[in-house]
């Protein structure tokens, strides 16, 4: 059975921590240096391509796709408010409380 020493365990811990923060800096300083920006990049012109046949654009078919993205967003919170006002037996809510309390102290 091998044992670790305490201390050694906390040094492992503290330079992996620094070693991490130290790689997280250089990848924020390198993009920097290599001059790369989302502002340089050119996008295409959506209306120009079609699809389906050229019945509907790109730039419609991207509008379409957060219309349906904002009526899932709408369906969400109105399953969110029908389940809220369900009834809970008494003793889920004792424990959801308790793990809800739990977890906030972290």
């Amino acid at each position: 059975m091998t044992r670790t020493v305490p201390r050694m365990d906390a040094l492992r811990r503290g330079v992996t921590g620094v070693a991490a923060r130290a790689l997280g800096l250089l990848t924020v300083f390198a993009s920097s240096v290599a001059h790369a920006s989302e502002a340089d990049l050119v996008l295409p012109d959506f209306a120009s391509k079609s699809f389906f046949g050229g019945s509907i654009n790109g730039h419609q078919l991207l509008l379409s796709g957060i219309a349906v993205c904002v009526i899932g967003l709408v369906f969400g919170f109105m399953q969110y408010a029908s389940l809220k006002n369900l009834p809970v037996h008494r003793a889920m809510l004792e424990i959801s409380e308790l793990i809800y309390e739990t977890c906030k102290t972290y």
